[in-house]
């Protein structure tokens, strides 16, 4: 169960510059342990026009000077997981909480 602390609308940048795509997009915040900062789902892949390829570990978008590659991300991943094992030493925590069912796939 994972408890829904509540969501916040924030400008989201994908992309070095020039070739950068920023767009609000609507964070719903949780109090849970995660290898991850963000989780991107459809609707905001989908406001960003973005590719996703997890074979390739690439996120594709286009923007005003051609399209964006995110070659970090299997880095940043691979770094994120590094430090949570290190803060959670390698045991699972139990998540507590009241248990909310969201839709989040349709936004208004």
């Amino acid at each position: 169960m994972i408890e829904l602390l509540g969501e916040v609308m924030l400008p989201l940048s994908l992309g070095p510059l020039p070739k950068r795509s920023t767009n609000m997009v609507k964070f719903l915040v949780v109090k849970a342990p995660s290898a991850y900062n963000i989780i991107l789902g459809r609707p905001s892949l989908n406001l960003f026009r973005a590719i996703a390829s997890t074979l390739h570990m690439k996120l594709k978008f286009p923007t005003y000077v051609g399209v964006g590659d995110e070659l970090m991300a299997r880095k940043c991943y691979a770094n994120t997981l590094k430090r949570s094992r290190e803060k959670l030493d390698g045991k699972t925590p139990n998540v507590k909480g009241k248990r909310v069912m969201i839709d989040i796939e349709h936004e208004a």
